[in-house]
């Protein structure tokens, strides 16, 4: 049999999970803010030279 844990372990563990959690959240919260400024952004310009880029391919 496993021994019991004591009062004060079981709050560790408790205290340890709870930051664990807060710890993911508040990550998936900061990914998301960063993935949407991303998405905002113009990665590129349409300059002429991928005008003629493009023009060409429809050739």
């Amino acid at each position: 049999m496993k021994p019991k844990k004591s009062r004060r372990e079981f709050l560790k563990l408790g205290a340890l999970a709870t930051v664990g959690a807060v710890t993911v959240l508040r990550g998936k919260k900061l990914m998301a803010k960063s993935i949407d400024t991303a998405e905002s952004e113009i990665l590129y310009r349409e300059t002429e030279d991928f005008k003629k880029y493009y023009a060409s391919l429809r050739d």
